[in-house]
């Protein structure tokens, strides 16, 4: 899952344990002593800056690439981000069976509540396609449950906050256009999206002064606990075909305070109660 992509590396290097001299090892009596209590939890403290040169898909039939390139995740100013975990909320990991018998694992991420932005170049067979930028991105309520059924079984559920999302499609890549604050700079053709918010509702009237809007409650996809999980599966069918195949069943609503599209204003937009039961992708070759 992508949303804990740095939170995670971070936890595997505070969770790797130290060479500690004259270890013993534990036989079966002694390991009986030992009793999980109520999960674990971790309290963290730390920045992070993310610079990557190149991410990139490649058909292996035609070589054909969709790249991300010049990435960075940082506070929005060059500097580091803060992955610290507020006071009374740390990262939490429990496993655990429901009355069904199914065993899952369950993390609760309070890493991503501090600020961070995105941004990178676009191509696609070799050809720029123009730049993205997504700022002030804040992750609350962030939880995700997983278990098995011969694939995968799992909810996710976060409310998010950003502070915009801009692609910029004329400009060449390499170059950067986020020199000056994205409320000015709307010359470049792009598409921007000002104050994106993802929760499980929303009020306010939409065609009144966003400001008024609030939000509550985090935005789910898959329900375990009403027998409507999102699902991952690979197969093959009888002629031969492997594929991916994504179950995201999901709720919630989606808010923007305004839309601007090549420095023309097409104002809010709302997706209120949404609340899809059935939705399926497939991938294959």
């Amino acid at each position: 899952m992508k949303t804990f992509g740095t939170a995670l590396v971070v936890l595997c290097l505070l969770l790797s344990p130290p060479v500690v001299s004259g270890m013993t090892v534990l036989g079966d009596r002694e390991l009986a002593t030992f009793h999980a209590g109520s999960g674990v939890s971790q309290d963290i403290t730390g920045t992070a800056l993310v610079n990557v040169g190149s991410y990139w898909r490649q058909d292996t039939d035609t070589g054909n690439k969709i790249e991300l390139n010049n990435i960075v995740w940082d506070n929005g100013s060059g500097g580091g981000f803060s992955f610290s975990t507020p006071v009374g909320d740390p990262v939490t990991e429990d496993i655990g069976t429901n009355a069904d018998g199914r065993t899952y694992v369950d993390l609760h991420d309070s890493t991503q509540v501090s600020p961070r932005t995105f941004s990178s170049d676009l191509s696609f067979c070799g050809q720029p396609l123009g730049s993205l930028k997504v700022s002030d991105i804040v992750r609350t309520e962030n939880n995700l449950i997983i278990g098995a059924h011969g694939g995968v079984d799992f909810e996710y559920k976060e409310k998010t906050d950003i502070g915009y999302a801009q692609y910029a499609y004329n400009n060449s890549l390499g170059d950067n256009p986020w020199t000056t604050p994205v409320e000015t700079n709307f010359a470049l053709d792009s598409l921007t999206l000002n104050g994106i918010h993802l929760c499980g509702s929303a009020t306010g009237l939409p065609e009144a002064d966003p400001h008024t809007w609030t939000y509550s409650g985090p935005f789910k996809i898959g329900d375990i606990a009403g027998a409507n999980p999102a699902q991952i599966d690979i197969g093959t069918d009888a002629s031969g075909v492997t594929s991916v195949r994504y179950e995201l069943p999901m709720a919630g609503s989606i808010r923007v305070e305004d839309v601007n599209f090549g420095g023309s204003d097409f104002g809010p937009l709302a997706l209120d109660g949404l609340t899809v039961h059935h939705l399926a992708i497939q991938f294959h070759p």
